[in-house]
C-alpha cells in the first residue's frame, strides 16, 4: 500500500512516477491528472446518481473530456437541468436522462437496458448514489439505519448485480463506484455511512477478482468529507444540537475524522474520471482515498 500525504492509494505495489512526484499534495495529483489526455472521447458511460453534488461534478469532468452519458437518477428535472449545463459529446451525441430507484430492481433494469440501447453500448459504469445521515449511536433505532443503508449500500448492490451482469456477458467494461473514507475512520455521528461504505470496498475487492477475468475492472474513490449543501446542512443542524457555531460544528467534525480540510467535489470527479479512463487498465479491486 503507497501512502502519500493526503492521497492514499490503497493497492499492492503500484508505480504512478509517471505522474505522480513523491509525497505530493491532493491539488497536485488533481493538477497532473487534469493535464493528462485522458482519451474519453464518446465512451459511452452511465452515472448513476448524477442528481447530488458529486454527481453533477463527475457529470461534468466526462463531458469536459468528450464522454458520451447516460445519467441515471430519480428527479427527472433535476437530471435534465445537470445535461442542459454540459457540451456534447467528441461526436457532437447528445447526453441521455432516465429515470432510476434504486429501490426497485424492475426500475433499475429499465434503466441500465435504456442506457445500454441508447448509447450503444456501456462502456463505463459509476455509481455515485447514495447519501447517509448520522447522529448518536444509541439514539438510532433499526429503522434509521435501515433507512440509512438502503440506498448507499443495497441500491448500489442492485444497480451493481444488473451492471456487471451484463459487462461479464460482454467481456469488456470498467466500474467505478463512489464510497467513502469513513469506512476507514468513522465519525462516530456517522455510523450508519460507514458502515455502508466498508461493505461496498469489501464488495469491491471481492467482486473484482471474479470480474477480472472475464475483461472487466471494478475500483472504488473514498471521499472524505466533500464540499456541499448537505453537509452544510448537517453542521448546521450539529451546531444547534450542541449549541456552537456551524464553523465550530464542521471544525469538530474534520477533527473527529482525521480530516485536515474539506474534499472538494471537483478533486474527486478527477480521480473518478482517471478510473474511467484507459490508464486505469492494469488496476481493478483498487481504491483511492481523496
Amino acid at each position: 500500500m503507497a501512502v502519500w500525504r493526503r492521497f492514499r492509494l490503497n493497492s499492492p505495489a503500484v508505480n504512478y512516477a509517471r505522474w505522480v512526484p513523491a509525497r505530493p499534495s491532493r491539488a497536485t495529483v488533481s493538477d497532473q491528472l487534469v493535464s493528462e489526455d485522458l482519451q474519453l472521447s464518446d465512451h459511452r458511460i452511465v452515472l448513476c446518481g448524477a442528481n447530488g453534488t458529486l454527481g453533477r461534478a463527475i457529470a461534468r469532468k466526462l463531458a469536459d473530456e468528450g464522454a458520451h452519458l447516460a445519467l441515471l437518477g430519480r428527479n427527472i428535472d433535476s437530471l435534465r437541468n445537470v445535461v442542459e449545463g454540459l457540451p456534447a459529446s467528441t461526436s457532437g451525441h447528445p447526453h441521455l436522462i432516465a429515470h432510476c430507484d434504486l429501490g426497485q430492481q424492475e426500475s433499475i433494469d429499465r434503466a441500465i437496458e435504456t442506457a445500454q440501447k441508447d448509447l450503444g453500448g456501456i462502456d463505463v459504469f459509476i455509481s455515485a448514489a447514495g447519501a447517509s445521515q448520522g447522529g448518536i449511536f444509541w439514539e438510532l433505532d433499526d429503522a434509521a439505519w435501515q433507512r440509512n443503508l438502503e440506498v448507499k449500500l443495497f441500491g448500489t448492490l442492485r444497480i451493481l448485480r444488473t451492471v456487471t451482469a451484463r459487462m461479464a456477458q460482454s467481456k469488456r467494461g470498467r466500474v467505478v463506484v463512489i464510497a467513502g473514507n469513513s469506512a476507514e475512520k468513522p465519525d462516530p455521528r456517522m455510523l450508519p455511512g460507514a458502515a455502508a461504505n466498508a461493505a461496498l470496498l469489501a464488495v469491491v475487492r471481492g467482486l473484482a477478482t471474479e470480474l477480472k477475468p472475464l475483461g472487466v475492472s471494478l475500483n472504488a474513490v473514498n471521499p472524505g468529507p466533500v464540499r456541499s449543501p448537505r453537509l452544510d446542512a448537517l453542521m448546521k443542524a450539529e451546531a444547534e444540537r450542541t449549541g456552537v457555531t456551524p464553523e465550530q460544528a464542521t471544525t469538530a467534525f474534520l477533527e473527529r475524522t482525521g480530516v485536515r480540510e474539506l474534499v472538494t467535489p471537483e478533486d474527486v470527479a478527477t480521480y473518478v474520471a482517471f478510473f474511467a479512463s484507459s490508464l486505469s487498465s492494469h488496476l481493478t479491486g483498487t481504491s483511492i482515498t481523496v
